[in-house]
């Protein structure tokens, strides 16, 4: 049995720094060490252009959504969507420590605020940083808890290797800002965090090619051995499709651009392709 996440207690002088700073300078991510103790402080500020950007940000979901139904077969409700933010993100943290789930503590909240515990280093600087030995290790090992996270029947929603972090000798969930999961089905919503979190992989700075798409290979693998989820694996082949789809006729226009992010596309869209050549 997995023994329970050991949570840090907030710093006794949290409420009086935050009064002592100017809120409107304060940047939107800040990580502030408080008598001793680190924390993660989160601000989301109100402006004149939020209903212009709503609108906006509900149009690209209705087009992500339309997609998601012609492509994938399901339609994220663009309302739920933008559902998001910090106080759904307080929310869910809530939620999965109850649960048991190694996230960090909610130690503040008010409107545009959150202060939340320290968790650790993000993986995705470790894997850029780290020997090739402990390349491997740090992949198997988010894989592996990924598959497990799943298993229990839950879903990120924001699974990119830098919201995975390492603290004594432990891996950690951060960020839960987004609510796609919400509005997708379960296998869905796992096979879009296994997306992710393959993505964010093989595009990381620094890795060269072959790294890369050996990491996000040995991620997929170790997933599937650890979580052989019929539905998930469904709902990924259906997505590898697609990608294949888009990939073909892109790659020879694209394929020797040297972004990060288009060449991340193509290492994910060939490691995801045996998925449709196994039963």
């Amino acid at each position: 049995m997995t023994p329970p996440p050991v949570h840090h207690n907030a710093p006794p002088g949290l409420r009086a720094w935050l009064d002592s700073v100017d809120a409107e300078r304060e940047p939107s991510v800040r990580d502030v060490t408080i008598d001793g103790v680190r924390c993660i402080i989160k601000r989301r500020r109100p402006s004149l252009a939020s209903g212009v950007s709503y609108v906006l940000r509900y149009a690209r979901a209705l087009f992500l959504g339309l997609g998601c139904k012609l492509f994938l077969g399901e339609f994220p409700r663009p309302g739920i969507l933008l559902r998001n933010g910090l106080e759904h993100e307080a929310r869910r943290l809530k939620q999965l420590l109850q649960a048991g789930c190694r996230v960090p503590e909610v130690w503040w909240q008010e409107q545009g605020l959150l202060v939340l515990e320290f968790v650790g280093e993000d993986l995705a600087d470790l894997i850029r940083n780290e020997d090739t030995t402990s390349r491997l290790w740090l992949t198997r090992a988010a894989a592996t808890d990924l598959a497990a996270f799943h298993a229990r029947g839950l879903w990120h929603g924001g699974a990119q290797i830098r919201n995975i972090t390492l603290q004594d000798g432990e891996l950690w969930r951060i960020d839960f800002e987004e609510n796609i999961g919400s509005t997708l089905s379960r296998p869905l919503a796992q096979a879009y965090d296994l997306f992710q979190m393959l993505a964010s992989l093989v595009s990381l700075r620094k890795l060269p090619d072959d790294v890369g798409r050996a990491l996000g290979k040995l991620a997929l693998d170790v997933y599937f051995e650890c979580n052989p989820d019929p539905e998930v694996k469904a709902r990924l082949r259906r997505l590898t499709r697609v990608l294949s789809f888009i990939a073909t006729p892109l790659r020879p226009l694209l394929g020797r651009l040297p972004s990060r992010d288009v060449q991340g596309f193509f290492r994910v869209a060939d490691i995801l392709q045996p998925l449709l050549l196994k039963p």
